[in-house]
Order: structure tokens, then C-alpha cells, then sequence
């Protein structure tokens, strides 16, 4: 069984910055720099005019985690995160993002829609969580779900700093 995820992220700039940014080398490059202490790579990143194909890496410390979660680890728990992003058209950008884990069989797919709104824009995602556990999956994917929604956050305030920093 799975769990649907939905989120959204507003922006106080307009859909071509927020879409500029996310869809820049040096914004992602940064973003794992900043977290190499932490274990974080980056495994994949394609760009071409308006799109981005990016996935990064995280070797997860599990000492913080729910001993319910910890049980279940098989190795180490790494986190591959990737996102894909089309061109701005008419005022607003698709794309999609999957996270998939090792160490525990988790899966979450989802969509972007990011679109221009009076002030700035706003970006909407939808997916599902999928933890592959018998008996206690479905109290992991609520979990999961907290987690990522997290992981949206942080990345908002991440695009928003450095589209004012590299404006």
C-alpha cells in the first residue's frame, strides 16, 4: 500500500526565476557543497536550454532514526534524490522527482506544476510513498512523508537565497 504525498511551496518570485534556479548547475552544485560534510554527492546532473536532469546522494546517519526504522536496515541507508525539469511555457514549468533508498525498500514518485501567481509563483507536488515492509510499511510512509515534505521546505528556502544571491 502506499501514501499520497501533496505539498506546496510559494514563492515570492516569479515562476522564470524560481525555474532559472532549479534548473541552474551552479544551484545544485552549491547545494551539495554545502552538505559534503553531511555525505552528500551528486550522482547525475544533465542540463540543456530551460531543462535539468539532477540526482544527488545522501549516506544517511541512522543513529537519529526511529528504532523502528533502524531494525529494518539492511546496510547502510543512502537516499538518491533526483528531479527533472522541462522549460518555462506560458508562464509555468513541469517536472517530476523520485527518491529511492538503499538499506530499506522505500520509493516515492511524484510530479511538479510550477506555475506564476500574483506577487510571485507557486510550486505544487504530488506522489506516492511506498514502503515495501509487511505489517509496519504503511507507520514508515508517514514517516517518509514527513520527512520529504521537510526536504521541500529546506529546498524553498534554498532557491529563494540563491536567486537573490546570484540575481
Amino acid at each position: 500500500m502506499s501514501r499520497r504525498i501533496e505539498f506546496t511551496a510559494n514563492y515570492s518570485l516569479p515562476a522564470e526565476v524560481v525555474h532559472r534556479t532549479l534548473t541552474a548547475p551552479a544551484f545544485w552544485n552549491d547545494r551539495v557543497a554545502k552538505g559534503a560534510d553531511s555525505g552528500v554527492t551528486l550522482t547525475r546532473l544533465e542540463s540543456g536550454p530551460g531543462t535539468i536532469d539532477v540526482a544527488v546522494n545522501q549516506v544517511v546517519d541512522t543513529s537519529a532514526l526511529p528504532s523502528i526504522v533502524t531494525k529494518l536496515i539492511k546496510g547502510d541507508l543512502a537516499i538518491l534524490r533526483s528531479e527533472n525539469w522541462s522549460p518555462v511555457a506560458g508562464g509555468s514549468a513541469a517536472g517530476s522527482f523520485a527518491v529511492d533508498t538503499t538499506g530499506i525498500p522505500v520509493t516515492v514518485r511524484g510530479t511538479y506544476t510550477l506555475t506564476d501567481v500574483d506577487g510571485g509563483s507557486t510550486l505544487t507536488g504530488a506522489g506516492e510513498v511506498d514502503v515495501n515492509v509487511k505489517l509496519i510499511g504503511g507507520t514508515i510512509e508517514g514517516m517518509v512523508v514527513d520527512q520529504v515534505r521537510k526536504i521541500f521546505e529546506t529546498d524553498q528556502e534554498a532557491v529563494e537565497e540563491w536567486a537573490a544571491a546570484n540575481a
